[in-house]
């Protein structure tokens, strides 16, 4: 209890302090805290505006929030999140695999277009809307050795599952714990792949993020320093090697040629000839930063560890660093749609916006 009463005093302090910071900064921002039952921050994983005023968030326990305003107000989605084929086992219940204890994580958000998109969780989760998000259905992810034999059940994907994008209206990739390369040829409904689950005494190796940009070439990011190339749409990855072993977590391409990768240990790396070559970039941050975005070849954040966003506007060349937060928590994750809109999430359950005055 006491313990319980001491954090919830934290909490609010950081919160005051996220309000006064904010001011002091001019254009950063708090717009929204998501509390659970206990009063407690609620994790938030992803964060995604289509617009400077159209956007979702989603985070621990299956939660997914819209926004319609920019951010001012927040309202819950409430989305069946069982697994395809449940109930279809007796006395109902998800089919074997999938397992139980409540809503899975939700990790990522992607969308194709202003129709089409894709959110990634925990346990293998896949949701699909066509619709804009206004409503959502959950996909089948499973292992490639379940698809041999037309009477063999399928098999599902236990895996987290990250980053995820598609290169055209049938093919896409997804990318995920345990070394998770996921595939789809029919627009997302079904995807196939093959995970490696690291024995006791092994270290696991984790996928973050994927990056396409081209039908062809592919970039894949991961842990110990993982990078991973296609040349021929995801038929065929190659390890490259960027010259650090640092986390690798996030990465934004804005053309072919250039390109950002963010990590452990306030780690920035950028191309200009297509990841031929990786230069890194000094941000004078020693926080892990978990993901990076940039509007055009110039302005761009990257956000962290200790409530940390680093923000440029040369390219990288310099960054700035702002503390926006109680300094404790971790912003997950950043969405940016042009130079003076961008919005970060934290593990705290703190929604903030950078805007024009």
């Amino acid at each position: 209890m006491a313990r319980t009463i001491i954090t919830l005093f934290t909490l609010a302090i950081g919160v005051v302090f996220l309000f006064t910071h904010a001011t002091a900064e001019a254009k950063w921002n708090s717009l929204h805290e998501v509390l659970d039952e206990n009063g407690m921050g609620t994790m938030l994983q992803d964060v995604h505006f289509t617009d400077s005023q159209n956007g979702l968030v989603v985070g621990q326990g299956g939660l997914i929030l819209v926004t319609s305003d920019g951010g001012a107000t927040w309202t819950k989605m409430d989305v069946d999140m069982s697994p395809p084929g449940a109930g279809q086992r007796p006395g109902g219940g998800p089919p074997g695999g999938f397992g139980r204890g409540g809503p899975p994580a939700l990790y990522n958000i992607y969308f194709v277009d202003e129709k089409v998109g894709f959110i990634t969780g925990s346990r293998g989760t896949i949701l699909k809307t066509e619709d804009g998000g206004k409503t959502w259905a959950r996909k089948m992810a499973r292992s490639a050795a379940s698809s041999q034999g037309e009477n063999q059940r399928p098999r599902p994907m236990r895996a987290n599952l990250m980053g995820v994008q598609m290169l055209n209206a049938d093919v896409g990739f997804i990318a995920g714990s345990e070394n998770t390369i996921l595939k789809t040829t029919d627009g997302g409904e079904t995807w196939v792949g093959s995970s490696q689950r690291a024995r006791v005494g092994e270290t696991r190796n984790n996928l973050e993020n994927i990056w396409f940009v081209s039908p062809t070439d592919g970039w894949i990011v991961g842990s110990f320093g993982t990078l991973l190339h296609t040349a021929d749409g995801g038929e065929t990855w190659e390890k490259r090697n960027a010259g650090f072993d640092n986390n690798l977590f996030g990465i934004h391409f804005i053309d072919a040629n250039t390109g950002w990768l963010c990590g452990q240990e306030g780690l920035i790396l950028h191309t200009t000839d297509g990841g031929t070559t990786w230069t890194q970039q000094q941000t004078g941050a020693e926080e892990d930063l978990l993901d990076i975005v940039f509007v055009d070849a110039t302005v761009g954040w990257a956000v962290g560890a200790y409530n940390a966003i680093l923000h440029t506007t040369d390219g990288g060349k310099t960054w700035n660093a702002t503390s926006v937060g109680n300094g404790f928590g971790t912003f997950k994750a950043a969405s940016a749609t042009d130079k003076d809109h961008c919005w970060a999430v934290d593990d705290w359950g703190i929604i903030v916006g950078y805007s024009p005055q």
